[in-house]
């Protein structure tokens, strides 16, 4: 009986050990690390994920058109779809297209959820931008999308790619 809970004490210790160096293994060559351990020189880190909730993003609206009450509107459409609209104006910079979503690397998953929202939107990141999500409407403005139409853009974008001069973390 002696050896034979030797032999089960080696055979669980063994098994114990191969767990332990499989751990180090998996954890050592995880391709999903965060961190800047793998930012170049230079780069900015900006935040991919989570996606925030619309309750969680702060957004200013302005019109860049000369028709009456579109920031307004917009504004409306916004906080139907959950939004915090923190700010409404006109604004002397225009935009031909249907929106300009502005924002920076602090708010970089932020804005590209907002920018889901605006058909044939542009996008206008800018690593130096260092105030809220603002979007300018521009003369193509119709209105915002629903939150289901939002989704699915966000979704058929392919992901979330980290821009020039940027790099990624979690």
């Amino acid at each position: 009986m002696r050896i034979a809970r030797i032999r089960a004490l080696t055979f669980l210790c063994a098994l114990a050990l191969v767990a332990a160096l499989a751990t180090l293994w998996a954890i050592k060559n995880d391709s999903q690390q965060a961190g800047g351990a793998s930012c170049e020189p230079g780069a900015v880190e900006i935040k991919t994920s989570p996606i925030p909730d619309p309750e969680q993003i702060e957004i200013v609206v302005l019109n860049g058109t000369d028709r009456t009450g579109l920031a307004e509107q917009a504004a409306n459409q916004l906080k139907d779809r959950g939004f915090q609209v923190i700010e409404v104006g006109d604004t002397d910079e225009t935009f031909d297209g249907s929106a300009l979503v502005k924002y920076g690397p602090d708010e970089y998953a932020a804005g590209l959820h907002t920018h889901a929202y605006f058909y044939q939107g542009r996008d206008g990141f800018d690593l130096e931008w260092d105030k809220p999500i603002t979007v300018i409407l521009g003369d193509a403005f119709k209105e915002v999308r629903s939150t289901s139409d939002a989704r699915q853009s966000f979704a058929q974008s392919g992901g979330i790619t980290a821009p020039d001069g940027t790099c990624p973390v979690e």
